[in-house]
């Protein structure tokens, strides 16, 4: 369902408030910011009450049987869930950090986050780079 830019830059907030993300973090994350405000205008990402994104893919992935339509990001993440992702990542992999992050937050495995349209891979880096 699309909406107006105002009431998408409210849930935006609201969900920046809830993670109690900084101004300055706001600042410098302005563009991802837009992005997810976007993404909430055109109707393809949505914010629940307990604070849960839920993005709709534009090029669903898998196979007919497993097909993934959308994905849901969890408002928070413990840090050992954050390390269990990253095992196997390099630190200089900037990439493979991110996918790590975006498979912690939705419990989707990184070779299925692979098969992601990169038009797709847009919105969950967005949402990643709040918790890097």
């Amino acid at each position: 369902m699309k909406v107006s830019k105002e009431v998408a830059e409210a849930e935006v907030n609201v969900w920046l408030d809830y993670k109690r993300v900084s101004e300055k973090k706001r600042e410098a994350y302005k563009e991802q910011i837009e992005s997810l405000v976007d993404a909430i205008c055109e109707g393809l990402l949505s914010l629940k009450e307990d604070k849960t994104f839920i993005y709709e893919l534009r090029e669903p992935v898998g196979s007919a049987e497993t097909k993934i339509t959308k994905l849901e990001f969890k408002p928070r993440l413990k840090m050992g869930t954050i390390h269990q992702h990253l095992q196997g990542v390099k630190p200089s992999d900037a990439d493979g950090r991110v996918c790590a992050y975006i498979a912690a937050l939705t419990s989707t495995t990184k070779s299925v986050l692979s098969q992601l349209d990169s038009e797709d891979y847009a919105i969950p880096q967005s949402i990643a780079i709040f918790f890097l």
